[in-house]
């Protein structure tokens, strides 16, 4: 007896191993995700890579702000020219092609209410690397693209700064590895300001070599880089790097349309090209600021951040440019070819079809009721038929014989009432949960909005441990009056059972609505609850203890061969047990002696009341069956998503949308425990209580912005040439914009701001006020007068000129040191438009003009203050008159060009705004231009 009782103080369903295992699994699940998630030092040997060259070219590259429209953009454009020109130099097989010829029109904007049109020149600096296999070298070649260009306030040294070194590293890589497939690389211009230089890259006759492709990007600043999305099965297929980070959840996030921004991925995915998207994520307050640099980046961040992304770039070309056997390129068509792929703590990826999910789905929605169905019946026709050779039945019908109508019609309520309980439970912990979580998030997005963006983790910790709170509180309610769970089997096999259906219909949903490959992880979740089920059922048949609660372990009689012997309760026992305070059970005696009496004496041994039950080992199985994997899944994708959206807040997201996903998160990843809760240790309970009060008050409270983590705002300054005003305007939140910000401002003081809601960027304000003379900006001197400033007077920053005839137009424009333009129509549309000069080529293929036409034509041009001439075509009828503005931008300032670039560009505002904001605030640009300058026009 001794062995077993300490069997099964280890191994039964009790409160002490149950909280150990759960605990440990959790702990294990959660430490080896976070340590597995680091970024990865640069080793010693880098596998053919010249590390120190590509950093060397870091810092080149990314030594200050270069925008397309900056003669910094220029000196940047040179020396990756020269670079790959000297590499070129000694391979016969490598050529380059500075691209100063391809032009490109296309639309864009089209499902907005702004649609607009863009005319682009490139002067990208292309690269062939002739494949040795002459079958490859014309056509099936592989592209990999980055962008060289900037924004005006960021050095860019994620975006794109890492992914343009890394191509020059892979240029010479492949010079020396001659690869069976010809490889192309864009090293492109102008993807700051629409994907301008992926698009004109369309127009190149090397185009045609390539098939697949793969682009590298910067949508943040720095951390682990993550392979963002993919067109297709066949290119994942090279995804086998040493330490994958994937997850097809931002692919369904790209074209759900919850992520808003762009990447080159989309212009050659439009062209019809497959391949995949390769991106930093992380660190969204530091993007497109002055922190996106290398100094920027604290310690050795920089450098491996840089690895990760040559790392992965390197092991995916090798499979993309060698494949000879087209295993990258074989593609299954039709619906459900679309993939799906997920990594397993950074060393192994998952790669399916959605068709495969969708299979899978169908299977276990058809298959799987029925199993549970049939155990679940077979499981209660034994249960009961133990219970009737036992003579339970008949021994609750005679204790029912001497007891009251009353008594027995409340016995009946009673049992009615604990037996809706136990089915209702689960149902009622998972309102609770979801109830308590939507008033977590409205509670942060009405008190501290902002706070996720500096405390990501103490915020899914608040809401993780509500999940945990909701869920085994709930479950483990009531208690026996011994303090036990009664029946613990028999609520693990109830909660199981329910969590079944739950999934189930989960299932449903996502296979028949949703239809997205991010859901697989409800599909392995449904699987294990189905399997731990099956395993609960078959322990219930076998008659494991644990399935009787205290009343049934009351009733215990012994027979013999159906004969009912009266246990009886020992008043000396009984007296005994008073004077002590305590009071148990009846012990069961031997009545006197009959003539059926056995001839051997027989001393029952029955359950203690107050005694924990459980079987010994089942239980275990079914926990390793139903936590971990959906634990795992689910705390992936939690990782994944909560770093990329806690700090999209200042970009205009929805608060309500990234708290309500960082609570549906935490509650999928606690539901798994939830059959096993109900013998979860009080003081585990009450140390999760005082985690979520902590967690939560501290994130109410706390300031949400920092230096690491800064709040950005949006700069923009607008010159009206026609009365000569300057306007500067910035976008941010207005809890902080108009009261702790503007009043710092040395050009505010005294004017009248002017706010309002943010027409781009939900839950943000616009503040606009005009400045005086100190703070107008210029453009800088002309081409011919570099350095000498401003050579004109306001007026002739912008020369414009507008013929109408009919219903159509001709439009000039040309600005001084300035290389963008914009054609803007408040009244009339453009339906059709040319250039002069661009070979009448139209707009782009798959490109039109909407029905009700365009309200922009944006215009780009490789050369300085060149003068763009367009014909329009108007929409409506040809008695009504057209306005607008014509109006050129310009993006260079004086800290800006500091040691290169400089030509005389000037904007005091944002200097202003650099010197004063406070150190937990940053600025970034709010479009293409800093500062434009244009007249209003009406024919």
């Amino acid at each position: 007896m001794g062995f077993l009782s300490g069997l099964s103080a280890v191994l039964a369903f009790r409160t002490i191993p149950t909280t150990i295992l759960i605990t440990v699994i959790y702990a294990a699940i959660f430490s080896t995700l976070l340590v597995t998630d680091q970024l990865p030092s640069v080793p010693k040997h880098t596998r053919g890579l010249d590390f120190q060259q590509a950093y060397r070219d870091l810092h080149e590259v990314a030594a200050r702000p270069h925008p397309f429209n900056s003669h910094a953009n220029v000196l940047v454009r040179s020396y990756i020219l020269n670079r790959v020109k000297d590499i070129a130099s000694s391979y016969d097989h490598v050529s380059v092609d500075f691209d100063l010829s391809s032009n490109a029109s296309w639309a864009s904007g089209l499902l907005s209410t702004s649609p607009y049109a863009v005319y682009y020149e490139s002067d990208n600096v292309l690269v062939k690397v002739e494949g040795s296999d002459k079958e490859y070298q014309e056509s099936g070649g592989l592209l990999l693209s980055a962008h060289w260009d900037s924004v005006s306030t960021a050095a860019g040294a994620t975006d794109d700064g890492m992914g343009v070194v890394t191509l020059l590293s892979m240029v010479k890589y492949f010079a020396e590895h001659r690869p069976s497939r010809t490889v192309v690389f864009n090293i492109n211009n102008g993807e700051e300001d629409g994907l301008n230089g992926a698009h004109v890259f369309i127009e190149h006759p090397w185009v045609n070599i390539t098939d697949t492709f793969l682009n590298l990007e910067g949508a943040a600043a720095g951390g682990r880089p993550l392979l963002f999305r993919a067109t297709s099965r066949a290119p994942l297929t090279s995804w086998s790097t040493s330490r994958p980070h994937a997850n097809v959840i931002t692919g369904d996030a790209f074209s759900r349309g919850v992520i808003r921004s762009g990447t080159d991925y989309s212009v050659y995915e439009q062209a019809g090209l497959k391949g995949l998207d390769f991106a930093f994520y992380r660190g969204r307050s530091r993007y497109h600021t002055k922190y996106d640099s290398i100094p920027g980046m604290s310690g050795d961040k920089s450098k491996n951040a840089l690895w990760a992304m040559m790392e992965g770039t390197l092991s995916s070309s090798l499979v993309l440019a060698n494949d000879v056997k087209g295993q990258t390129r074989t593609e299954s068509v039709g619906q459900g070819s679309e993939p799906v792929y997920f990594d397993l703590f950074g060393t192994v990826m998952i790669v399916f079809t959605f068709q495969t999910l969708w299979i899978v789905n169908i299977v276990l929605l058809t298959v799987g009721p029925v199993i549970l169905l049939m155990l679940v019946y077979f499981e209660h026709i034994i249960r009961v038929t133990s219970r009737i050779r036992s003579g339970y039945y008949r021994a609750a019908n005679g204790d029912a014989h001497h007891e009251s109508f009353v008594a027995r019609v409340s016995a009946e309520i009673k049992y009615f009432l604990k037996g809706f309980w136990v089915w209702s439970k689960f149902w009622t912990a998972l309102l609770l949960g979801v109830g308590f979580q939507v008033l977590l998030a409205v509670g942060y997005a009405n008190l501290n909005p902002f706070v996720v963006h500096t405390h990501p983790w103490l915020v899914f910790v608040s809401a993780l441990s509500l999940a945990y709170l909701t869920t085994v509180l709930a479950l483990t309610f009531p208690l026996t009056k011994h303090g036990v769970v009664p029946a613990p089997e028999q609520q693990k096999l109830s909660v199981l059972l329910h969590q079944y259906v739950l999934t189930w219909a989960l299932l449903v949903y996502t296979t028949s609505v949703v239809t997205l490959g991010g859901t697989y992880f409800i599909t392995a979740w449904n699987a294990v609850v189905l399997l731990g089920a099956v395993l609960a059922c078959v322990e219930g048949m076998a008659g494991a203890r644990g399935y009787e609660d205290e009343e049934e372990i009351g009733r215990q009689r012994r027979y013999v061969r159906g004969v009912h012997y009266d246990a009886v309760g020992s008043a000396e026992n009984g007296h005994q047990d008073s004077e002590n305070g305590h009071q148990h059970a009846d012990v069961v005696e031997e009545t006197e002696p009959t003539e059926i009496t056995p001839l051997i004496a027989q001393h029952g041994q029955p359950t203690p009341l107050g005694e924990e039950q459980g079987a010994i080992g089942w239980w275990i199985a079914q926990l390793l069956v139903v936590v971990p994997l959906p634990v795992i899944l689910v705390s992936h994708i939690a990782v994944i998503l909560l770093l990329a959206m806690n700090q999209t807040l200042t970009d205009g997201t929805s608060p309500f949308g990234v708290y309500g996903a960082v609570s549906m998160l935490a509650l999928l990843i606690i539901l798994p425990l939830a059959p096993f809760s109900m013998n979860m240790h009080r003081w585990l309970n009450g140390i999760i209580l005082i985690v979520f009060i902590l967690s939560t008050l501290y994130t109410y409270l706390a300031f949400p912005f920092s230096q690491e983590t800064p709040l950005k705002v949006y700069f923009a300054q607008s010159v009206d040439l026609d009365t000569s005003r300057v306007v500067t305007a910035l976008t941010g939140p207005r809890q902080f914009l108009s009261t702790a910000i503007i009043p710092r401002f040395p050009s505010a003081i005294d004017q009248a701001v002017n706010c309002t809601d943010a027409p781009d960027k939900l839950g943000l304000q616009t503040c606009k006020w005009e400045v005086g003379d100190a703070f107008v900006p210029s453009p800088g001197g002309s081409k011919r007068h570099y350095g000498q400033g401003p050579t004109s007077s306001l007026q002739k920053w912008v020369t414009a000129s507008i013929k109408r005839k009919s219903n159509s137009a001709r439009i000039k424009v040309q600005g001084l040191n300035t290389r963008s333009c914009t054609l803007q129509f408040s009244g009339k549309r453009v339906k059709r438009f040319h250039l002069s000069g661009d070979g009448g080529k139209g707009l782009q293929g798959g490109s039109e003009v909407p029905e009700d036409g365009l309200e922009q034509i944006r215009l780009w041009s490789r050369d300085w203050e060149k003068e763009f001439e367009v014909d329009v075509d108007f929409a409506g009828r040809e008695d009504e008159k057209a306005t607008g503005r014509v109006s050129c931008g310009w993006a260079e300032y004086e800290s800006a060009t500091v040691g290169g670039g400089r030509t005389g560009g000037k904007i005091p505002s944002l200097e202003e705004v650099l010197l004063f904001l406070p150190e937990w605030a940053v600025v970034t640009k709010s479009s293409a231009a800093l500062f434009d300058a244009g007249w209003e026009f009406e024919v």
